[in-house]
């Protein structure tokens, strides 16, 4: 990382100006404005891209270094940031606790006017009874809006579903290196979970867990405020990090038992059996301990498991209650009772009774076979189909009238009918 970097786009002359103390500001005011805007904006953005929440002026001066020298403004540039409440030391910054109507305006209030005023005080007290600045320059100091921002960048990539979760500290700061891809110092990592700590966002507990100081932060879910870590959950994240424990352990033995049969085989390769027998041993012997190791874990998974089906069968059993309570309240909504059901179906059965019997009176009035002699109305039809069809014979048979004879078309015939037509014309 270059430290170079804040003086891209500037000339010697104007670092120069930049680099040197302050003058009275009454001397001119437009400059001196325009230099204390210039490092406050420098040294928050220098911060950002270090991915930095905190600095101290002595950090501050290893990162402005132009020709090996450091700027002699800066301690005047910090008392100016923390008068303004842009800043703020480490130590009050760890002081604030979550309330429970904390939220970043009040903190605001507190830091834009509550604190610019009791420093300004201090610093008159400061003036008169010591020369001593009222910045020291070893002390860390946090960017106010910055650590808000990191923060809420965290937050938004941990929480990402709708059950809250408990981390290690040292989890949460290989988060931050992996989000920046940079090494985020744990200092930075704890100021930027006490940020959420402070907004009910998160809850830290320290002490040994597992592994000696070991910090846990349990993360909220969602907008939701975090509740303090359970004894449950805190035995469930035991057992979960067992687990993790027993699997790295099982996975680093299998894989020194692998490595003792590659030796083993070296040497009986070299004829040098009695060696390889060591290693064998060895390897029998790694191979009891994983067959211990899996079934502790095998134990562990179990309990994990069981403990999850109890939580699951809890929420089923929780949203069963709640199904109960909405039904038994729409049905007090709607007037809904047995009795009035009963009273309900009663008089449907009543009405669809009638209306049965109106369906069947209907019927009858449009039933007009009974007026005729279905007698009477069989042999009209059989009269009329005999006039439409020839009687028919005894027997069964249709009677089939005369036709005329079939036509002679043979030549003969023909040779006689002239024959006859000649004689007629010779009668003639």
């Amino acid at each position: 990382m270059s430290n170079q970097k804040w003086t891209e786009g500037l000339s010697d002359e104007r670092i120069t100006v930049l680099m040197a103390p302050f003058k009275n500001r009454s001397v001119n005011e437009v400059n001196y404005d325009n230099k204390m805007k210039f490092w406050k904006n420098t040294i928050v953005s220098e911060c950002d891209r270090r991915h930095r929440c905190s600095f101290s002026v002595n950090e501050l001066k290893t990162w402005f270094l132009f020709r090996g020298r450091s700027p002699l403004c800066l301690l005047i540039v910090v008392e100016d940031m923390f008068r303004e409440g842009i800043i703020k030391s480490q130590s009050n910054f760890e002081q604030m606790t979550s309330q429970s109507n904390s939220n970043w305006s009040t903190w605001a209030v507190n830091t834009l006017v509550k604190s610019p005023l009791s420093w300004s005080v201090g610093r008159i007290k400061e003036s008169i009874l010591s020369p001593t600045p009222a910045i020291d320059e070893k002390s860390e100091y946090v960017v106010l809006h910055l650590v808000e921002n990191q923060a809420n960048e965290l937050f938004n990539i941990i929480s990402v579903n709708d059950q809250s979760q408990i981390l290690f500290m040292d989890d949460i700061q290989k988060r931050l290196n992996k989000m920046w891809n940079a090494d985020v110092s744990m200092t930075s990592t704890e100021l930027i979970v006490h940020s959420l700590e402070i907004r009910n966002k998160v809850f830290v507990e320290r002490g040994e867990h597992l592994v000696t100081n070991k910090t846990l932060v349990k993360i909220a879910s969602g907008d939701k405020d975090v509740e303090p870590i359970s004894e449950l959950e805190k035995n469930f994240f035991k057992l979960k990090e067992t687990e993790k424990i027993l699997i790295g352990e099982i996975s680093n033995m299998d894989f020194e038992k692998e490595s003792l049969v590659k030796e083993a085989k070296s040497y009986i390769a070299k004829n040098m059996k009695p060696i390889a027998l060591t290693y064998l041993r060895k390897k029998k012997e790694i191979e009891k301990r994983i067959e211990k190791q899996l079934k502790s874990l095998d134990n562990v998974q179990a309990l994990i498991s069981r403990i999850e089906e109890s939580k699951y069968n809890a929420e089923v059993l929780q949203s069963y209650a709640h199904g109960l309570a909405a039904l038994k309240l729409s049905s007090k909504d709607s007037g809904l009772t047995i009795d009035n059901v009963d009273e309900t179906m009663a008089e449907l059965a009543e009405v669809i009774d009638e209306h049965k019997d109106m369906q069947s009176a209907m019927g009858s009035l449009v039933d007009v076979k009974q007026k005729y002699n279905e007698q009477e109305l069989e042999d009209e039809l059989a009269d009329l189909l005999s006039k439409d069809e020839p009687a028919a014979s005894n027997t069964g048979k249709y009677f089939i009238p005369d036709l005329p004879s079939v036509p002679d078309n043979s030549l003969e015939g023909e040779e006689l009918d002239l024959d006859r037509r000649f004689q007629l014309l010779r009668e003639h």
